[in-house]
C-alpha cells in the first residue's frame, strides 16, 4: 500500500532546468505515457481521488482526473498523451523556479514541430493556478480539451470533496450548449457510486473497491469465507455519501488485486478495438460469403446476431430501394443488394466504426475526406466499365484513406497538412512523417481485413503513373486516384476546374471514358458532402 501511495506522490516529475527543450518535451511525454498506463490499468484509483480527501499533490490529482475524463470521453490515446504532456509543460512553465526565457524557447519549438495542441493548454496557466478555477470552465472560447483540463483542475483543487456531484451540476449548467453532449460520458461517473465509498450490497454493509460498467467489487463480511465479490451495480446502494480514508482504500485495493480479476466483465473505461483485424463476428460472415454455395438462411442468422450490422443493413436497404419502402427483414436486405455487395458494405461499416472509435482534433476532417472520396469512387464505378461494384469501390477507397486515422502525426495537429503541389499523388498527398509509404499501410491493412489479392494489388498500383499500370487493373486504379484527388481538391483547394486541366487528370478521365460533365455531375450528386468540418 505504501508503495502505491509513494508512487502516486512521485508520479509527476516536471524535470530539471538543465534539460534541452527537446529533451524536456520527451521527458513530459514519457511521464504522460506512464500516467496513461496507470489509469488504463487502474481507473478506480483515479476515480477515488474525485471524492475522497487525500494528501496527494494537486498536480498529480489534476493529471489523474484529466486522464480519467479523457478516457471516458474516448480521446485517442496518442492524442491524450500529448494533452497530458502539455499540461505538464504548463505546470512547469508557471512554477516559480522556471527561468522566464524558457517559455519563449518551448513555444518556438512547439510551433516549429506543428504541436499547436500544446499551445492550447499552455494558454491556461493562469486558470490552473487560480484559487477559483470554476470561474473559467464555462468560457465560450474554450475547446473541448481545454474544458476537460479545467474541469479536472476544479476537482483537484477542491479541499473538501464531499460535494463533488453538486459542483459538477453547477458546471454543466454553465457550459455552452455545443459542448454539453461531449461532457455526457462523464455523467455516469458523477451519478454513480465510486470506488472507496461505504455502501450496502444486498442489504449488507461493505466498501466498494472497484467498478466495471455494470458491476462493482464490494468488500464485505460473508458466510462463504470470501472477502468480497462482484455484484450488479443495481444491488449496490449508498444511502449516505460516506467514504473511507484514502490510505485504507488503497490498502484494500492492493489486498484484493487477485480476487478482483474478472475475465468475463466489461471494463469501466470504454473498450477500444484493434484496427489491425476485423471483428470476430465479421470474420464468420466473410467466411460464409466466400463459400461456393452460400446458405442465405445461415448468413442472415449470423448478421442478425450482431445488432449493429442488423440495424445498419435494415436502415440502408430501406433508404436505397427506389420507393424507399421500409425493409423488415435481413433476408430482404440481403436480396436487395446481393451477397457480394452486402459483404463489402458490412466490412466498410465495421472498418469505419473502428477507425472513428476514438476522438482527436482532425477526426471530423479525416472522416469527411474519407466519405467524400468513397462516394466519388462509388459514383465513378457506376459510370465506368470496371471490375468494381459501387460497394467494392467505396470499400477499397476506405482502405486507401485509413492512414488518415492511424498515422500518429494526424493525432496531434489542428490543421490537416495537405500538400497541393502534386494533384494525383496519394503517397505525397499530406506532409506527414512515416517510415512506411501511405499505400503500403493501406494495402497491409486490407490484407489483414481479408480483402482479395486483386483489390490489394489495385491499392499498390495507385503509387504508379496510370500508363504504367497493367491493363487488367488500370480502370480500377484510375477510379481510386481520381476520386482521392477530387475529394482532396474539393475540401482543401476548391479549384476543381484547374484540376480538370491537369494532364494526369485528363489521362484518368480518358482511361475511364468519363467526360468533364460527368465530373461536374458527380460534384452535384455529392453536394451534401462538400464541406470541411473545423478541428475540435
Amino acid at each position: 500500500m505504501s508503495d502505491i501511495i509513494s508512487t502516486l506522490k512521485r508520479l509527476v516529475q516536471l524535470g530539471n532546468t538543465e534539460l534541452s527543450v527537446e529533451q524536456r518535451i520527451n521527458h513530459w511525454l514519457k511521464i504522460a505515457k506512464r500516467i496513461l498506463t496507470l489509469v488504463n490499468a487502474n481507473p478506480a484509483l483515479a476515480a477515488a481521488t474525485l471524492h475522497i480527501d487525500n494528501d496527494l499533490p494537486k498536480d498529480t490529482q489534476h493529471l489523474l482526473l484529466l486522464t480519467l475524463f479523457g478516457k471516458l470521453c474516448r480521446l485517442n490515446d496518442h492524442y491524450l498523451q500529448h494533452v497530458l504532456a502539455s499540461l505538464l509543460a504548463s505546470l512547469w512553465l508557471s512554477s516559480k523556479g522556471t527561468p522566464s526565457d524558457q517559455t519563449t524557447n518551448i513555444i518556438r519549438f512547439l510551433r516549429k514541430h506543428n504541436l499547436s495542441i500544446w499551445l492550447d493548454i499552455i494558454k491556461l496557466q493562469k486558470a490552473f493556478r487560480s484559487d477559483k478555477p470554476i470561474n473559467y470552465v464555462a468560457d465560450i472560447r474554450l475547446n473541448m480539451v481545454q474544458r476537460l483540463c479545467l474541469l479536472a483542475n476544479v476537482f483537484a483543487t477542491k479541499t473538501k470533496k464531499a460535494d463533488y456531484r453538486e459542483v459538477f451540476t453547477q458546471i454543466v449548467l454553465r457550459l455552452p450548449a455545443h459542448h454539453r453532449h461531449l461532457i455526457a460520458p462523464l455523467i455516469n461517473l458523477f451519478n454513480g457510486v465510486l470506488p472507496g465509498a461505504k455502501v450496502y450490497a444486498n442489504g449488507v454493509p461493505g466498501a466498494l473497491v472497484d467498478i466495471q460498467q455494470n458491476h462493482g467489487y464490494v468488500f464485505m463480511l460473508s458466510q462463504d469465507d470470501e472477502d468480497g465479490k462482484w455484484l450488479p451495480l443495481s444491488s449496490i446502494r449508498s444511502p449516505v455519501s460516506l467514504s473511507m480514508p484514502f490510505e485504507h482504500f488503497v490498502a484494500l485495493y492492493t489486498d484484493t488485486a487477485t480476487a478482483r480479476v474478472n475475465h468475463g466483465g466489461t471494463p469501466f473505461l470504454p473498450s477500444t478495438f484493434a484496427i489491425q483485424h476485423p471483428p470476430k463476428a465479421l470474420i464468420t460472415i466473410i467466411d460464409e460469403l466466400q463459400k461456393r454455395d452460400v446458405d442465405i438462411e445461415q448468413l442472415c442468422e449470423k448478421i442478425e446476431s450482431v445488432p449493429t450490422f442488423n440495424h445498419f443493413l435494415m436502415h440502408t436497404a430501406s433508404q436505397d430501394n427506389r420507393l424507399q419502402l421500409p425493409v423488415k427483414s435481413i433476408k430482404q436486405a440481403v436480396l436487395t443488394y446481393g451477397i457480394e455487395r452486402v459483404g463489402d458494405m458490412l466490412i466498410q461499416f465495421a472498418l469505419l466504426e473502428r477507425l472513428t472509435q476514438n476522438q482527436f482534433p482532425l477526426m471530423g476532417m479525416c472522416k469527411q475526406l474519407t466519405l467524400l472520396a468513397c462516394s466519388f469512387a462509388s459514383y465513378f464505378a457506376q459510370l465506368a466499365d470496371s471490375k468494381f461494384s459501387p460497394q467494392s469501390a467505396a470499400l477499397t477507397m476506405t482502405f486507401v484513406c485509413t492512414p488518415l486515422f492511424t498515422l500518429p502525426g494526424f493525432k496531434v495537429s489542428r490543421a490537416l497538412p495537405v500538400d497541393l503541389s502534386k494533384a494525383v499523388s496519394i503517397n505525397s498527398a499530406f506532409k506527414v512523417k512515416s517510415d512506411t509509404p501511405w499505400l503500403a499501410i493501406a494495402s497491409e491493412l486490407a490484407g489483414s481485413w481479408h480483402q482479395s489479392s486483386t483489390w490489394r494489388a489495385v491499392i499498390h498500383q495507385c503509387s504508379k503513373v496510370s500508363m504504367d499500370v497493367p491493363k487488367s487493373l488500370q480502370k480500377e486504379q484510375a477510379i481510386l486516384v481520381l476520386s482521392f484527388a477530387l475529394a482532396k481538391a474539393c475540401l482543401f483547394n476548391q479549384d476543381i476546374y484547374s484540376l480538370l486541366q491537369d494532364i494526369n487528370i485528363k489521362t484518368l478521365l480518358n482511361i475511364l471514358g468519363i467526360r468533364r460533365d460527368d465530373v461536374v455531375n458527380a460534384l452535384d450528386a455529392n453536394g451534401s458532402l462538400l464541406f470541411c468540418p473545423l478541428a475540435q
